[in-house]
This record gives structure tokens, sequence and C-alpha cells, in this order.
């Protein structure tokens, strides 16, 4: 974390229903960190956190919604399986089954209501760039 106590980079989403949006991490297992209301109960902003993790989100207002080609990548110290199993139960929409990655990580994909994308992950092995670079090399030579 950075000395302000917000990570380097945060994503932002631009949402077309605060409250639902809100819902649906909670079903991820955040939590609201902070909000900012307008008097009708408007939220125009809120900050959701789960561990070291943060996201922040708001009404679209001209922005665009769902970013197709936007996937943020979260890491998580542990327990993927079983926040996997989670996610599913709370129906949670999943765009990408648990799977062991060739870079070490243990990863699935979520996909907001918005269609944002948001792959999970948790480092099961260490992997070295040499190993990498071999599966990458492999993979070009792999037919269609």
């Amino acid at each position: 974390m950075a000395e302000s106590g917000y990570p380097p980079i945060v994503p932002e989403f631009a949402v077309s229903d605060p409250r639902a949006s809100i819902a649906w991490f909670e079903k991820l297992g955040f939590g609201v960190k902070g909000m900012a209301t307008m008097p009708d109960g408007t939220i125009m902003y809120a900050e959701l956190t789960r561990g070291d993790a943060l996201v922040m989100l708001g009404p679209a207002m001209g922005r665009p919604v769902g970013a197709p080609g936007l996937q943020l990548y979260m890491k998580l110290g542990d327990g993927i399986d079983a926040f996997y199993q989670a996610a599913k139960a709370a129906g949670i929409e999943i765009a990408e089954e648990i799977t062991d990655q060739f870079w070490g990580d243990r990863t699935f994909t979520v996909r907001h209501p918005d269609g944002y994308r948001i792959m999970f992950a948790q480092t099961v092995r260490q992997v070295s760039m040499e190993e990498v670079q071999e599966y990458l090399k492999q993979f070009a030579s792999t037919p269609a």
C-alpha cells in the first residue's frame, strides 16, 4: 500500500446502478469502506474492500459502462477454491471456470452485471520467466 493507505492503482467502475453493484461486490466478500451520497440518497461514490483489494465505483454519468476490453486481475492471498465456490453459490456469473494457469496462478473470472470482467488469482506455484517463455514458444508452434 502507498503512504496514503491506497494501493498505487485502484480500479474505478462506472456503473449503471451503484446500489446493485455494491450488493454484487458484497456477494464476493467485499465490504463498504466508505460512501458519499446526495441528499436524496443517490450514491455518488463508494469504496469497497476485500483484504488488501480496493475498488471504487460510482454512477456512469456520461462515462462508458462495462468497457468490454477491460479485465482486472485481482490477487488473493489464499483460499481461491473456497472463494470460487462461494461466488458460484451467490449466483455470480462465472465467465471462466477455475483453472491452473501456466504462469503459476490458479484463476477464475467473473462478469459484473455491467460487463466488466474480473479475474481472481492465487499463486499456487512459482514459475520462472524461462518456463513462461518455453510454454509460449510451444504454444506458438501448436497448430490452431
